[in-house]
């Protein structure tokens, strides 16, 4: 029967089978975030499945050491998402690989695929770092580049020939022609795109044109 109210309930229908779909295609819908208060996924946890702007009200500020992540996340220092953050997802058994266990007090949902916490947004793999390339500024001489400080999406890059080739290669380089590494850091990025704790870091970093 094709009456008003039937043409009415039928639109209605359909707008609801549009919008429960735009839902399900929002950034960051079904991600969740399991936080530990101790390393290897021990001890109390709580899972968040949303923003959290201050972890105080869930009982868990700075207390978290591991945490399993289903979806991109970015973990932030302070309350409000301020201070040093950190883009993570799978799970990870020790925070302080990322200088952030027992300091993370607020947390949001990226919402992107891909990532793996690496900075450029990928994984791990091929003997170096995934995505688009070094973010340091070279200086550019005759026959060879200079970096003062080379980072990767602002993490410093733990000493090593090998680190500091790829970084050279990422940056559309030859290969590294001489570093210096009596620097220390907190956190640095590692040949292979995983994340280091304190490490030796480079620095005056000489890429070789091609």
């Amino acid at each position: 029967m094709n009456t008003p109210a039937t043409r009415i309930a039928v639109a209605t229908l359909v707008a609801a089978c549009v919008l429960g779909g735009a839902a399900h295609a929002q950034p960051g819908r079904g991600a969740t975030a399991t936080l530990y208060d101790q390393p290897n996924f021990q001890g109390n946890s709580v899972t968040i499945t949303q923003s959290v702007s201050d972890l105080s009200r869930w009982r868990f500020n700075d207390r978290a050491r591991s945490a399993r992540f289903n979806g991109t996340w970015r973990i932030c220092e302070h309350d409000q998402l301020k201070g040093r953050c950190q883009e993570v997802r799978g799970d990870v058994p020790h925070l302080n690989a990322y200088g952030l266990a027992e300091q993370i007090s607020s947390l949001e949902p990226v919402g992107r695929p891909g990532g793996g916490g690496y900075p450029g947004g990928g994984h791990p793999g091929g003997g170096g770092w995934p995505g688009g390339g070094s973010t340091s500024r070279g200086i550019e001489g005759d026959y060879t580049v200079f970096f003062a400080r080379p980072t990767l999406g602002g993490v410093d890059v733990a000493a090593g020939q090998r680190g500091a080739d790829t970084f050279c290669q990422r940056a559309g380089l030859g290969r590294s022609v001489w570093f210096d590494s009596s620097t220390r850091a907190n956190q640095a990025i590692g040949p292979d795109g995983q994340y280091v704790g304190r490490s030796t870091v480079i620095r005056d970093l000489l890429c070789r044109k091609r």
